[in-house]
């Protein structure tokens, strides 16, 4: 013996389908957003769940990054291993962020 469900559809009008381009908001470029971030203290989390806090001093397009006094955060944002300057491969990072962004 088949049950059958209801399903309910609810089409939109056209106008709220389309947007046109004065509704569309344009989000700024990758690397205009690390420009701005040069010579500040920014955070990097990377993949495995590691953080690493630093002083951005250069970038490439494929967003590797060069911290300086660069390091390892614990899960409470402290501090666990200091490294200095070091290298991050742009594969590894998730997103950078000039203040901690609450997981």
């Amino acid at each position: 013996m088949s049950k059958t469900v209801g399903v309910k559809f609810y089409i939109l009008p056209n106008t709220a389908l389309d947007m046109s381009k004065a509704q569309q908001v344009k989000l700024p470029s990758p690397i205009k957003v690390l420009t701005k971030m040069l010579n500040k203290e920014i955070i990097a989390r990377l993949k495995g769940g590691v953080a690493v806090k630093g002083v951005l001093t250069a970038y490439d397009g494929c967003m590797n990054l060069v911290l300086n006094d660069a390091a390892e955060l614990d899960k409470s944002g402290e501090p666990k291993t200091r490294y200095g300057r070091i290298v991050i491969r742009g594969s590894q990072v998730i997103y950078v962020s000039t203040s901690e962004v609450t997981p």
